[in-house]
């Protein structure tokens, strides 16, 4: 390593950026270590420093514009642009609410390149995010600076996705220079690479056993939802220690109120297949809607929409079911590509309702292959601002903002004579990473409906307690 790069590393611990003690992450761990790159804009020679380490790296590589990920890398990316005459680029955390609207501001052309820049690189996810949302505005990105790989999987996942990373330094150099010159003692150093290496994510082997990325919080889930639906149902969730989602496979107005009333304290989410049931009528909605804000449950229309744009804004919106007027999230799948999800934004209503795409089925000889549950999981985290999820077995959003949503949950049966597949609670909070579980038959058919969903809630509450320890 030069001197230049060990002087910043020493100029970054002095000024307070490099911590070692314990802090308490977003996701609730306690780590050894912490890196506040938000803290550089307090010295201008370090800021101008870090600008000159990544413009090495970036001068060779072909682009026309800067992006720095919100917000530590806004200073470095501003600072860049001005020394070395590249202009810059800014995608928000959201979308304004008024005027453009704009979720990327500045002054581009669909074609051209852009870099991304950031303070450090953990899990990638945020890197992630970024770059999709540049993409949608038609702008082509490569290449992905950092200051510091934290070593904990992220660089691997951009690798995955198809960009070149490029770091001034990892982890593993900075702890070297520190114990060099005496910051830190040698049991901070070994301590912090054993964080490091017990909550490192490694993308392929999770692929490999089931799960695309690791389980993430409620907490964390809520940060990064961008859906109000969304962070209403992880509020319910958290409040009624519930994650329990009771479908309602039921055909008659009757048989649904009072399915609803049963369960409705032991759910977050009561999922209703609303052209199965005979006598529906307007009343059915309003009383519905009673009992969901009585006992504090979402309704989730389970009506798979899947057909070409046109139909599909006439099912969500038309009579006499008129599912836009009183469903809280509503089931897609996107066999048809993001254009159903388009086709449903058009219409106007999905400020208030959210959207669920089916990535995977839970029948035995189901037709979602690997590729196509990928293809609708990409969709979904292309599209987090209508999407609340994805219903699906094996494979979770890699964005902490977007949730699973797995059916064919029991815990008294394995099967059923149609091809339907059944797993325990523990085995889909534990291993698969799912978030609310969605269970039928396992409580409408059960002698006492409410105490079956009790029960219910409290193995998945448990169940997602395990998962976190």
């Amino acid at each position: 390593m030069s001197t230049q790069k060990k002087e910043l590393v020493l100029k970054l611990f002095e000024l307070g950026v490099l911590k070692f003690g314990s802090f308490t992450l977003k996701s609730g761990l306690l780590s050894p270590f912490y890196l506040d790159f938000r803290r550089i804009i307090g010295d201008p020679n370090i800021l101008r420093d870090i600008s000159e380490q990544l413009w090495e790296i970036a001068k060779d590589l072909e682009f026309d514009h800067l992006c720095g990920v919100p917000y530590a890398a806004l200073s470095i990316s501003s600072t860049m642009s001005v020394l070395y005459g590249k202009p810059m680029i800014v995608k928000r955390k959201e979308a304004k609410k008024y005027g453009t609207k704009k979720i990327v501001e500045g002054v581009f052309e669909k074609g051209q390149k852009c870099i991304i820049l950031d303070d450090v690189i953990s899990s990638g996810i945020s890197m992630i995010e970024t770059l999709e949302a540049l993409k949608k505005e038609g702008l082509q990105t490569t290449d992905v600076l950092a200051i510091v790989n934290r070593m904990q999987g992220g660089v691997p996942a951009l690798e995955s996705h198809g960009y070149r990373v490029h770091c001034v330094y990892e982890m593993d150099e900075i702890l070297s220079v520190l114990l060099e010159y005496n910051k830190i003692s040698k049991q901070q150093a070994e301590d912090t690479q054993e964080f490091i290496r017990n909550n490192s994510i490694n993308f392929e082997q999770l692929r490999k056993e089931g799960v695309s990325v690791p389980s993430w919080s409620y907490r964390n889930i809520k940060l990064r939802a961008e859906h109000p639906v969304a962070k209403r149902l992880i509020n319910i969730i958290t409040a009624k220690r519930s994650n329990l989602c009771c479908s309602a496979d039921v055909s008659t107005k009757r048989e649904l109120l009072q399915l609803a009333n049963r369960v409705g304290p032991h759910i977050c989410m009561l999922k209703t297949h609303i052209d199965n049931i005979q006598d529906f009528d307007r009343e059915l909605v309003i009383e519905l809607k009673k009992i969901a804000e009585k006992h504090n449950f979402i309704i989730l229309e389970d009506r798979k929409f899947a057909d070409i744009g046109h139909i599909v804004k006439q099912q969500f919106t038309s009579p006499p079911f008129s599912i836009a007027d009183w469903a809280d999230a509503v089931t897609v799948h996107v066999i048809a590509g993001s254009s159903s999800i388009d086709a449903l934004r058009s219409t106007g209503y999905l400020n208030n309702t959210g959207l669920i795409i089916v990535a995977e089925m839970s029948t035995q000889d189901t037709l979602t292959s690997e590729n196509y549950t990928e293809q609708a999981i990409r969709i979904a985290e292309n599209n987090k601002d209508v999407v609340l999820g994805v219903v699906a077995q094996n494979y979770r959003p890699e964005s902490a903002g977007l949730m699973m949503f797995t059916p064919g949950i029991n815990i008294d049966s394995k099967g059923d004579q149609h091809g339907q597949v059944y797993n325990p609670p523990s085995e889909a909070f534990t291993k698969r990473g799912v978030d609310v579980m969605i269970v039928g038959r396992g409580i409408y058919q059960a002698e006492d409906i409410a105490k079956k969903a009790a029960e219910y809630r409290n193995i998945g509450w448990d169940s997602y307690q395990e998962r976190l320890n």
